[in-house]
């Protein structure tokens, strides 16, 4: 099946009710993607293993082992990968160990000669610059993050974790969303084709 449209969110912190709302929405879209701050115990990572459609996860800074573990174990998690899916390549990124996960994404990428319009990052934290303006007027996003997409211009970044940060932005090529946390209800459709999202709420 050609990926045409997905369902991004991130920062769930435990909102287990907001998590099957989002899910209940699922069959619309060709791909479910989750950055991460999931939280909790498994109950979570179970609600997204029985989403009715495929669903693809890295962890955010606030998650531990245990969801990490999970996450692999359901199949969901695509940290330190990159997959095939519908046309694209998927990367993921770590939230706990962003910077090592990034090294090795960058490795498949070039080993796969991914092309910069099929590519498809995925990660916790945002680049640097972009969506990632925390309270106090400071950029808390990731240098390397931002280089990886001046780098290898992904079609689109997938990111979250600056709950104030919501929004849309580009770093040349790359479309870069934040859906803010889904714990108030925030999420993002995402239109891979045309290259744009629309940040909607519960």
């Amino acid at each position: 099946m050609a990926l045409k449209r997905l369902i991004h969110a991130s920062d769930v912190h435990c909102a287990r009710q907001r998590l099957r709302d989002l899910l209940s929405l699922a069959a619309r879209y060709e791909l479910v993607t989750i950055a991460g701050d999931l939280q909790c115990d498994g109950d979570l990572v179970k609600a997204l293993a029985e989403s009715p459609t495929r669903v693809a996860a890295v962890t955010g800074n606030m998650d531990d082992t245990h969801i990490a573990r999970l996450l692999e174990e359901a199949g969901l998690s695509v940290e330190s990968e990159v997959v095939y899916l519908g046309g694209y390549h998927l990367a993921g990124v770590s939230g706990r160990e962003p910077v090592t996960s990034l090294n090795r994404v960058r490795e498949l990428v070039r080993e796969l000669g991914v092309e910069p319009g099929r590519l498809i990052l995925l990660s916790h934290h945002p680049p640097k610059g972009v969506v990632d303006r925390a309270l106090l007027g400071v950029h808390a996003g990731l240098y390397e993050l931002r280089e990886f997409d001046e780098t290898f211009q992904p079609r689109v970044h997938l990111c979250g974790h600056i709950h104030e940060a919501r929004g849309v932005g580009r770093i040349g090529r790359t479309l870069v969303v934040n859906p803010g946390p889904l714990k108030r209800g925030y999420y993002a459709v995402v239109d891979v084709e045309e290259g744009s999202a629309e940040l909607e709420r519960l």
